[in-house]
């Protein structure tokens, strides 16, 4: 379920985007006011692709799965955790959202409207310059993990998922949070049971451990070596 509020919290959570570095107190307080604070619940949709995208979403708090969909299947392009912009690729355009946004787990989104953030942008240059680079980052991302999940064999391709994921998105060596065998599969454009058949060989080899909602990284090394000669 979905609650709106316009309750005020700071956006200094650790590992903050550096866009807000450049804002002057005056300008961040600007965003603080403005912003409203929507809570979404594991698995729901926050955005839908093809809708209109009036607002900036920067997640608060949780893990947000961001999908392309196609006619009869969707690919799962990025996972992003806290503190990090969800709905960017928008900015300065008028065109519908080109993804879905869907809660992986309970969160918080912090919304702005697009028309205060390029005003923002337009009067503070050191701002727009980092929003521009998070944009950059986001879209090289994603060119890579298209390269990845469809150039590589399928173990490799398992490989650099499991790598990119503990690393880069839940960083503790250690995917806790309900990521399933579905989200894999279309994490790497893999089937359901070849995810599941390479991640028991995977245990088999000790490379990983299997738990009942996690998965930890063993020997990164030599998943390392997999995802190279992959």
């Amino acid at each position: 379920m979905m609650f709106n509020t316009t309750q005020h919290e700071d956006l200094n959570c650790k590992g903050r985007s550096t866009c807000f570095n450049m804002l002057s107190d005056k300008e961040m307080e600007l965003l603080e006011q403005a912003k409203l604070i929507v809570y979404y619940k594991k698995d729901e949709i926050i955005s839908k692709q093809g809708a209109s995208s009036s607002d900036i979403l920067f997640l608060k708090e949780g893990f947000v799965k961001i999908y392309k969909e196609y006619a009869n299947t969707r690919t799962l392009s990025l996972i992003e955790r806290k503190c990090n912009f969800i709905g960017l690729y928008g900015l300065f355009v008028e065109t519908p959202m080109q993804y879905t946004l869907v809660a992986l787990t309970d969160v918080i989104v912090c919304s702005f409207s697009k028309n205060l953030f390029e005003e923002l942008m337009h009067k503070n240059n050191a701002f727009a310059i980092e929003t521009i680079k998070n944009i950059n980052t986001k879209s090289s991302n994603n060119f890579n993990n298209l390269f990845n999940s469809s150039s590589k064999q399928m173990h490799g391709r398992l490989a650099w998922a499991l790598l990119e994921l503990s690393q880069h998105v839940f960083i503790e060596g250690e995917l806790k949070v309900p990521l399933t065998r579905k989200d894999l599969a279309e994490f790497t454009n893999m089937s359901v049971m070849s995810i599941g058949r390479i991640l028991r060989e995977f245990a088999e080899d000790k490379l990983i451990k299997l738990g009942k909602d996690h998965i930890k990284i063993l020997q990164k090394d030599k998943l390392i070596v997999i995802c190279r000669n992959g």
